[in-house]
């Protein structure tokens, strides 16, 4: 504790020598707060002890539904911190001691800023309100994605205007091996969740709604992977079109029933530690186990010159678009 405290006075001597010799700026600032003092001491004697801390988050992108609340916990800093949201009309958030507290209000994106008051370094976490009901519409009403669009298909099934972890319908989004709800740096059998001594571990034949579903888990309420007929109802009810939407590469598909169209962007895949096609193809999983071969699951596949649908294996990472049914 003596030790501590004679570093403490070291350095408040020292900022403050540094500080007076200083002509236009405050250089002992060591938060950038615009003041030399005892806080700018701490910092200094717990660098000295402990290394500079970053500061970082358990999380920074979340999704959850209207009326709920989630926590991430700031896992590293200097122990004080602000939050605040760029939209409070679509999420609130409020800090209690190291964990950041969001509660989603309407559905929409916004971006929660974790400010650390010591270092001054920032973290954003991306969040996205998700309407357990959410309304339908013929095409996007405006840029707080996702929203569900209405293709007037047989079944009632709307399908959303842009894949799990993207922010407009254009943008890639996340990769997902089937069954898993993360995003990883390897994608192979060995790290595969469900492949486990020797084998693919059955997980269900259908997984849609179920905890293994990414866009249920992501996006919560009644936001689901599509199931093979799923896919096979939209190829049936709609055509295609190989086209781009701002700059990227995407099919459209558009409804023989009422016009409205959704674009699903060219994403590609990811194996082992790469991306693959991007702009050439994609791959897009349902909910469906491979009837035939448990180590693969059901695939919306297309290109510039085929849109179509066969089994691929489930430890690839590929896009997700999902859906609501009635």
């Amino acid at each position: 504790m003596k030790t501590i405290k004679l570093f403490t006075i070291l350095a408040l001597m020292l900022l403050t020598s540094v500080t007076a010799n200083a002509q236009n700026s405050l250089v002992g600032d060591v938060n950038k707060d615009g003041r030399v003092n005892i806080t700018d001491a701490m910092m200094v004697v717990d660098i000295i002890l402990h290394g500079q801390k970053e500061l970082s988050l358990s999380v920074n992108e979340i999704s959850l539904s209207k009326g709920n609340s989630a926590t991430i916990v700031i896992t590293s800093g200097y122990g004080s911190y602000t939050v605040s949201s760029t939209d409070t009309n679509i999420a609130d958030a409020t800090l209690s001691g190291s964990t950041v507290i969001i509660t989603g209000k309407k559905g929409g994106t916004t971006v929660v800023k974790v400010i650390d008051t010591i270092s001054g370094n920032i973290q954003e976490i991306s969040v996205a309100v998700i309407e357990d009901t959410p309304i339908a519409y013929p095409a996007c009403p405006d840029e707080n994605h996702p929203h569900l669009i209405d293709l007037g298909l047989p079944s009632g099934t709307k399908w959303a205007c842009c894949n799990v972890g993207a922010d407009k319908p254009e943008a890639y989004g996340g990769y997902y091996a089937w069954g898993e709800t993360e995003e990883k740096e390897v994608y192979n059998e060995s790290s595969y969740k469900y492949y486990q001594n020797g084998s693919y571990v059955n997980i269900g034949s259908d997984i849609s709604g179920t905890e293994y579903d990414v866009a249920h888990v992501k996006w919560a309420g009644k936001w689901c992977m599509p199931t093979l007929d799923d896919i096979k109802e939209l190829l049936d009810n709609c055509t295609t079109e190989w086209t781009t939407l701002n700059g990227v590469n995407v099919q459209k598909l558009t409804s023989k029933i009422n016009g409205n169209s959704i674009f699903l962007p060219a994403a590609g895949f990811r194996w082992y530690g790469g991306l693959s096609a991007t702009g050439k193809y994609c791959h897009y999983w349902s909910s469906t186990q491979h009837p035939y071969d448990p180590s693969g699951a059901c695939r919306l596949d297309f290109s510039s010159g085929y849109v179509g649908w066969d089994g691929g294996s489930r430890d690839v990472g590929q896009s997700v678009r999902p859906v609501v049914r009635n």
